[in-house]
């Protein structure tokens, strides 16, 4: 089933205050985009406008500060949420899209292969390191397909089939 277009992808979660200014430490979750932290686009998990006024990396994370947030106690407040954009805005031509896409995309979307074999639908994606896998269940059987060409078909929208060329046996391995 479709998603509602304004629907919350969220790109990291905020982790902690950082110094005494109000700055944020934010951990990246598996859509974070961070072009995105420079553009327009990105909202609170409430779909409020988020005004980030610089960024730096910290490691695996990244601290932001931003306009409305000036001290530490402001920012202990903001511990727990989320932020990220609309999926509705992902479509937009000035949304920073990385060149292979963001894996929410993927997520609730029929999974057929070439021939129209019905495999299921994309109920989670993972990352792995050097790739991402879509999970589909088949009944107690988990299916993890690389989403790569040139199994999954390349495309870049956010609604219909996702069409994947399986190699031989793909299909009929389990997961363990």
């Amino acid at each position: 089933m479709p998603a509602a277009a304004n629907q919350f992808v969220a790109m990291a979660e905020v982790v902690k205050a950082v110094g005494l200014k109000g700055e944020l430490k934010l951990y990246p979750l598996l859509d974070f985009c961070e072009p995105v932290l420079d553009s327009d686009f990105v909202v609170w998990d409430d779909g409020r406008p988020l005004q980030i006024t610089g960024h730096r990396a910290a490691g695996s994370c990244v601290v932001i500060r931003l306009a409305a947030c000036g001290s530490r106690t402001q920012a202990e407040g903001m511990v727990g949420r989320r932020v990220g954009f609309a999926r509705s805005s992902y479509l937009d031509p000035g949304f920073p899209r990385p060149s292979g896409g963001l894996p929410f995309r993927w997520l609730g979307r029929p999974l057929v292969t070439v021939a129209g074999r019905q495999v299921g639908e994309v109920e989670e994606v993972r990352w792995t390191g050097g790739q991402y896998l879509l999970v589909v269940h088949d009944g107690a059987r988990e299916v993890l397909v690389p989403a790569v060409a040139p199994i999954l078909a390349a495309e870049d929208g956010l609604d219909g089939d996702l069409v994947i060329d399986p190699p031989e046996g793909l299909l009929d391995a389990t997961s363990g």
